[in-house]
């Protein structure tokens, strides 16, 4: 078997290879192979490990024999064919050796190996596929940056693929990006830098299934490579019950551009964590460090909401999450301590404030509120549809359970998994009836409601034209395959006749 290649080629098809060598955990004693493989249509390098097997194409290869394969250690083919400068490799196995030549140029040989049992990674032909959009790798590569390190539940390292989209959180954020997916269950994808690696290539298609040894695995194949892994095994959080109780916030603000810019410069500044006030203002917003009083910035922010100003206690590193992602707009409550939530942007981002609830800071009280006998020690609530919705609101956001004392309030209480779910009060409660007397109706809070559903609407629409898209060039390209395998069969024909 004799294959001849571009060394650019060679070394193109390895980076993800070694990518993924890299940040795997093998032990000291295993040796990664690299096996060279071909079939009818073109040459592919493919390297297994313990939990994940990456293969790459080599699209110019030539190949002297179909349907054959052999296997080089990995580490002695990177160096030796790291060292020399060349065009066009060579590389041929016979019985004992494998010869590699540069331009015609022996350089070395190496010994054949007997590379990993792959049956742990094959795919049978039952599995949960679905097709993915464009740009799903730099979807799932933004999702991984809200996960957390897995110490202390391993799903939450993930990054969720479902019918309802991607999700990942690590218990006090989370990212939530709704895509056309037809999944008849989830899969929960670990971390790995060959996301990073393959991203500039199309991926074409996601299936998960469960092997003959009861793993959950997973495969994403895209132009020129292949990428299968072990899935994470267990049961995601329920993110909609988070994403539900958070959609009620009164108070929203939107950023100017210069007011985005120069928010970025400031919490730059605290790379770690660091807690601040945040106030609404209707022209602005003001972040205040929680102990150090020369800590302090003013940024341009437009806000129509009634409850002015509105005060909230943060940890500033998930407001440079919120701008890192792309947001600009950002909707909380200030009756509830509710998450913080983005309303408009790719997907929505949400995090929990910290410290006590949050606050509608008035800095002066009324006239009517000045005069008004002062409060008995217990009163009795009355009962009305704001304190029903609010009541409701702080028991779906009773979450709370935290490795950082600061931050009292996290969303894994609310974040539960679907199994440990029991009917309570807080999600099962009869709508309360509105009262126009005591609950008039605000037709600008109607008009944004409504803007955003029409955004959302488009957003969709947007994935379904960007789908349809992607299906029509998935089938220009079979058919250019099938004029390829046509024009291939009538060569054979032509040579079985001159040979005749």
């Amino acid at each position: 078997m004799k294959i001849t290649v571009l060394k650019s080629t060679v070394e193109s098809a390895l980076t993800p290879i070694l990518k993924m060598v890299s940040c795997s955990k093998v032990p000291i004693d295993f040796h990664p192979t690299l096996t060279f493989k071909s079939d009818k249509h073109s040459v592919w390098l493919r390297c297994a490990l313990m939990d994940n097997l990456l293969e790459s194409a080599m699209p110019d290869a030539v190949c002297d024999d179909k349907n054959a394969s052999f296997d080089v250690n990995l580490e002695t083919f990177k160096e030796m064919v790291a060292k020399p400068t060349g065009t066009r490799l060579s590389i041929e196995q016979d019985t004992a050796h494998v010869r590699i030549s540069l331009d015609d140029r022996f350089i070395g040989s190496l010994v054949p190996m007997k590379s990993k049992e792959v049956s742990l990674f094959e795919m049978p032909k039952e599995n949960d596929l679905t097709i993915l959009p464009t740009n799903f790798a730099n979807f799932l590569i933004q999702a991984f940056s809200c996960t957390g390190d897995g110490k202390d539940r391993l799903v939450l390292s993930g990054v969720n693929v479902s019918s309802k989209g991607i999700a990942a959180t690590d218990g006090k954020q989370l990212f939530h990006l709704p895509l056309p997916l037809q999944l008849k269950s989830d899969v929960t994808i670990p971390p790995s830098r060959c996301y990073a690696a393959l991203k500039g290539m199309r991926w074409f298609s996601l299936a998960h299934w469960r092997n003959v040894y009861g793993n959950s695995m997973f495969a994403i194949v895209g132009e020129g490579f292949r990428y299968v892994a072990k899935a994470i095994d267990g049961t995601y959080p329920n993110y909609h019950q988070v994403i539900s109780a958070s959609e009620n916030g009164d108070v929203t603000f939107t950023l100017t551009p210069d007011g985005a810019k120069s928010l970025s410069a400031f919490i730059n500044d605290d790379k770690n964590d660091a807690f601040f006030d945040l106030t609404v203002y209707p022209d602005k917003i003001e972040l205040r460090h929680e102990y150090d009083v020369t800590r302090k910035g003013t940024f341009g922010a437009v806000s129509r909401s009634v409850n002015l100003p509105c005060k909230v206690s943060l940890n500033i590193r998930f407001l440079r999450q919120f701008l890192k992602m792309g947001f600009m707009s950002m909707s909380l409550s200030s009756k509830s301590p509710s998450p913080l939530i983005s309303t408009s942007g790719v997907g929505k981002y949400l995090f929990m404030p910290c410290g006590s609830a949050n606050r509608n800071s008035a800095s002066a009280p009324t006239q009517a509120a000045t005069s008004a006998p002062p409060p008995a020690p217990s009163p009795k609530p009355s009962v009305n549809p704001a304190t029903i919705s609010n009541t409701t609101n702080n028991k779906a956001i009773q979450t709370l359970s935290t490795n950082n004392q600061k931050e009292k309030q996290t969303m894994t209480q609310t974040i539960t998994a679907p199994t440990a779910i029991r009917p309570t009060a807080t999600f099962n409660a009869p709508a309360p009836t509105v009262n126009p007397t005591t609950a008039p109706v605000n037709p600008l809070e109607e008009t944004l409601s409504s803007i955003a559903a029409m955004r959302e609407q488009l957003s969709n629409l947007e994935a379904r034209l960007m789908e349809a898209g992607r299906k029509i060039k998935a089938a220009l390209v079979e058919q250019k395959l099938k004029e390829r395998q046509y024009a291939d069969a009538n060569r054979k024909l032509e040579r079985i006749r001159l040979a005749v």
